[in-house]
């Protein structure tokens, strides 16, 4: 809690007003005004560990150590004074406690938990320690890694007391203090050995592998310091939700929060010694080294799931598309299928199609991302994240990354996933593939191509010469960012042959997408469209924001949405000369996709309207961008027909002042 180390006068006031919680719990007025007069007494009675001297006095590191023994006077009245705080948190999993039975002490066992709160730490050890026999006797054996900054408030201090600490020293402390950095090594290597020892004389040494707290309370990727804290060790997994409603970041009144703590099973991570293992009880699962690839990662991951796996599923952060997202289970994770379905195919790698790889990987299919580039296909693979668009986001093992085109010959569906401006780069090498292999094709990407035709699947046609039958459009009002944090998202289907349909509305529903077959299903041109145009209006609608922002200040919804009706009218007269039927345009990939991609919080087109409105020139293309700059091969771009798009044609692409732009395009919308 270092954002609470205001002086002492301040932080005193704002803590009396917690005496209603008390009150509301059952306590008399006089009893909560007690407990809250004991904490402050306590709180500046009670000395920094001595450890905290090492920092003024490195040279006594050896004499002082790291380790800080619990006192019981603090943990006593800590009990107390969180007993009513938590009152409505319960425990779950106790049963699995009894498995660690004859382990500890016999075993190194680690207790590793998601991060939500600086009051995390006390709460696993208040709540075990009221959840019976056998948690008792857990919570009083455990040791938390602590971090020096925890011990500096007041306000925080009593709660380490309840429990053994080790302190050691986190890369930024070392980064902000870099006089300390070779004390701070020291500290952290004897703070392992210590672990060692404690771990051996019947202590559970207790970690938290994100390494700081979640500000959203989904889980962050676990660091890899934690490795050695963690492998050839009985890790018992515990899972922790409501903690971060108690006591809020900006203040220090607590709250009575819902919540659990829930007790995984405990699993052996690794290896112990030959004679340990022939000992080692069989009620233990384990989870072993990998033959191959990076086994630290592999050990790190799989500890994420293991906390994961009794989260709830918006928790899963990072991992949640490594659970299955097609069944009504909670949390079973996905597995490489043994006799897939599919072998699909994406070409390209890209925000969208890296997201509707997730959504494949729910179905019994493998799933290969091809792409020319072979460093990012190697590092991809390695870190089983596609590093370049979504680097925080862990794959499901049934999808890999390929730069081998003949990857391209096994493939049952292909998903054309590669941004208009990345075609050449990416097809030069699979033409012939694709010619061969009489698989269908579905394009998931939005925009205009620089052909003569305009649109991807004509050029699918008629450059690449892959049959019009095998060619389907999937599109809808979606976030590839969105879909990643699996929100409920939606499609529309159009495809020249109509038996496609069924497979690929199959493939691409579960509990967080829905797809259906477009108002028109043969309407491919009128979908494409539709994804199209709208990037081109969203980036429009962007700068006409910037600039009334800029004119007139403050919220301009008003004007905006004054606007959108004719923004839209002017879309759907483009798409109906370019040759969709007007009706597909009521559809997902017309209307409601518009509707998202020019009032959305995310659109990369809106934002790149509105920072060019502002003045700055955005260095990463969009394909509202990339669109707009190849529109006038496909129509001639009319100001009395469609004055927007011509406008917005001018500003961004002939680089006209946009001020005086606008100032026609008033004029002209005045006259419509």
């Amino acid at each position: 809690m270092t954002e609470k180390e205001a002086t002492l006068g301040r932080w005193h006031k704002e803590f009396f007003e917690n005496i209603h919680l008390f009150v509301k719990s059952g306590l008399s007025e006089q009893e909560a005004k007690s407990i809250l007069e004991e904490f402050l007494v306590l709180s500046q009675a009670t000395p920094k560990p001595k450890v905290m001297e090492i920092f003024q006095e490195p040279e006594r590191l050896e004499e002082i150590g790291v380790y800080t023994d619990i006192r019981p006077e603090p943990r006593d009245f800590m009990l107390k004074f969180l007993d009513p705080i938590m009152k409505k948190f319960k425990v779950e999993g106790t049963e699995n406690l009894k498995l660690l039975d004859g382990i500890i002490g016999k075993y190194p066992v680690t207790l590793i938990s998601n991060h939500l709160s600086h009051l995390d730490a006390p709460a696993i050890f208040t709540l075990l320690y009221n959840s019976g026999p056998e948690g008792r006797k857990i919570a009083e054996s455990l040791v938390f890694i602590a971090g020096r900054l925890a011990f500096e408030p007041d306000f925080t201090r009593l709660g380490l007391y309840m429990f053994g600490t080790l302190l050691v020293c986190s890369k930024k402390d070392m980064a902000d203090n870099p006089s300390l950095s070779d004390v701070m090594t020291k500290i952290n290597m004897r703070a392992f050995r210590n672990s060692q020892k404690l771990q051996s004389d019947g202590k559970v040494i207790s970690i938290f592998p994100e390494g700081t707290r979640s500000r959203d309370g989904r889980l962050m990727p676990f660091v890899d310091t934690v490795y050695h804290y963690v492998a050839n060790k009985v890790i018992l997994p515990i899972s922790l939700e409501g903690t971060e409603k108690i006591l809020p970041i900006e203040g220090l009144l607590f709250n009575q929060a819902v919540g659990k703590l829930v007790i995984g099973k405990p699993v052996l991570v690794g290896e112990l010694t030959k004679r340990e293992m022939e000992s080692f009880p069989s009620h233990i699962e384990q989870i072993s080294f990998p033959g191959s690839g990076d086994k630290k990662q592999f050990i790190i991951d799989n500890l994420a799931l293991l906390v994961g796996s009794n989260l709830n599923k918006h928790k899963h952060g990072t991992y949640r598309n490594l659970y299955r997202g097609d069944v009504r289970e909670t949390n079973q994770l996905i597995s490489l299928p043994k006799k897939p379905d599919e072998h699909v195919v994406i070409i390209g790698s890209s925000n969208m199609s890296v997201a509707f790889a997730c959504i494949l990987a729910n179905k019994n299919v493998k799933v290969t991302i091809y792409h020319p580039d072979s460093e990012m296909v190697v590092r991809s693979n390695e870190e089983r994240r596609d590093i370049i668009h979504y680097p925080i986001y862990k794959l499901p093992p049934n999808i890999d990354f390929s730069d081998k085109p003949e990857v391209l010959d096994s493939a049952t569906l292909f998903v054309q996933g590669t941004n208009p401006w990345e075609f050449d780069a990416v097809y030069s090498k699979i033409r012939t593939y694709l010619q061969k292999n009489k698989s269908p094709m579905v394009n998931v990407i939005k925009g205009f191509t620089g052909s003569k035709k305009g649109l991807i699947l004509e050029d699918l046609n008629e450059l690449l010469l892959i049959e019009r039958d095998r060619l389907a459009v999937v599109s809808g009002a979606c976030y590839p960012d969105q879909i990643m944090e699996r929100k409920i998202s939606g499609f529309e289907i159009s495809a020249f042959e109509d038996s496609l349909i069924p497979k690929l509305k199959e493939l691409l529903t579960n509990n967080y997408v829905f797809t259906r077959t477009a108002i028109n299903s043969r309407d491919t041109k009128g979908v494409q469209l539709g994804g199209a145009l709208k990037t081109i209006y969203a980036l429009a609608m962007g700068l006409v924001e910037g600039y009334f922002k800029r004119e007139l200040g403050g919220n301009v919804d008003n004007t905006l949405f004054h606007l959108s009706n004719r923004f839209f009218n002017e879309m759907v007269s483009i798409g109906v000369l370019l040759g969709g039927d007007p009706t597909t345009f009521n559809g997902l990939s017309g209307m409601t996709d518009f509707m998202l991609a020019c009032f959305g919080s995310d659109t990369r087109d809106r934002k790149y309207g509105y920072d060019l409105a502002n003045g700055t020139r955005p260095e990463k293309i969009t394909n509202g961008f990339y669109g707009l700059k190849v529109l006038p091969n496909l129509i001639q771009l009319d100001e009395k027909r469609h004055p927007i798009v011509a406008s917005a044609y001018k500003t961004v692409i002939q680089n006209e002042d946009f001020d005086i732009v606008a100032e026609e395009l008033q004029k002209q919308l005045a006259r419509v």
